[in-house]
């Protein structure tokens, strides 16, 4: 859930770092689409239509979604990823989140992607591959998680943007570079009544589901308008706990006997 290419984010394990070649799933990397036939007819402009009560309505989920000192919820997306026959296959992906405000985090990755567990104590980062035979960690001490919620690159892994219901204000993340809003009317998803918004931002469409009455995000998708990300990928978020006990053993790493350290490294960063 996003308004510019930039802030688009992965899995928590994705942010963090790159492991090694043999922690991470190969593949992942996205190539440009191919370009639309000259017979496709092309899309209609965005209307730059900013609605009130869509903006409204992303502020009280913001509001809501900040003012909670801890948060939990789970988050399933399909993700098209570019495939060595130029088509893309969709790969599933999930995580659970557990985050405590202000500098706790952890993250249940599973799925096609790269299942691990991510755990921030507001000291340490460390990473577990699921497998148990991996772990990567170093020391990440007071605005770890600040730097890391508003520092996404472009080209980061669009599979659970999860990262940007968490930072201190969603509402001015998600609005900075919107150009319309829209609130397109209610239906149900996963059995609750939630309203349907619409935004553009410069190279992409972007919509959300939000309950009714909790204010709590339920579905999301996104679809790029350029070639340099997969076109489209879509995230539900379900079972949100707000301001529930998180006993304090979530945030700490428990390192498996025999596990083989690999070095730590940004996305991004050379190998």
């Amino acid at each position: 859930m996003n308004v510019s290419p930039r802030r688009i984010t992965r899995p928590l394990a994705c942010a963090l770092l790159a492991a090694s070649a043999s922690l991470w799933a190969p593949g992942l990397s996205l190539a440009q689409e191919k370009a639309v036939p000259a017979a496709a007819p092309a899309p209609a402009p965005a209307k730059d239509i900013k609605d009130q009560k869509a903006l409204t309505l992303l502020k009280a989920m913001s509001d809501t979604l900040a003012g909670a000192k801890t948060l939990g919820f789970k988050v399933r997306g399909i993700v098209p990823t570019h495939s060595p026959t130029g088509q893309f296959v969709s790969l599933h992906a999930s995580s659970r989140v557990v985050m405590q405000r202000p500098d706790k985090l952890f993250v249940s990755a599973r799925g096609d992607l790269f299942p691990s567990d991510a755990f921030y104590d507001g000291k340490t980062v460390t990473v577990v591959g699921a497998g148990g035979k991996f772990y990567a960690q170093r020391d990440a001490a007071g605005g770890f998680l600040e730097a890391l919620m508003n520092g996404v690159q472009p080209g980061s892994d669009a599979t659970a943007p999860f990262l940007d219901l968490l930072v201190a204000d969603p509402y001015a993340f998600l609005t900075k570079d919107f150009t319309s809003a829209l609130w397109v009317g209610q239906t149900t998803v996963g059995g609750v009544k939630t309203d349907h918004l619409a935004f553009t931002a410069p190279g992409l469409d972007w919509e959300v589901w939000i309950g009714t009455s909790d204010k709590l995000p339920r579905l999301m998708v996104v679809s790029y308008r350029t070639g340099e990300r997969q076109p489209t990928f879509t995230v539900e978020l379900s079972d949100w706990k707000l301001d529930a006990a998180v006993p304090a053993q979530t945030f700490k790493a428990s390192i498996p006997k025999g596990a083989v350290k690999l070095e730590f490294k940004q996305m991004g960063q050379d190998k």
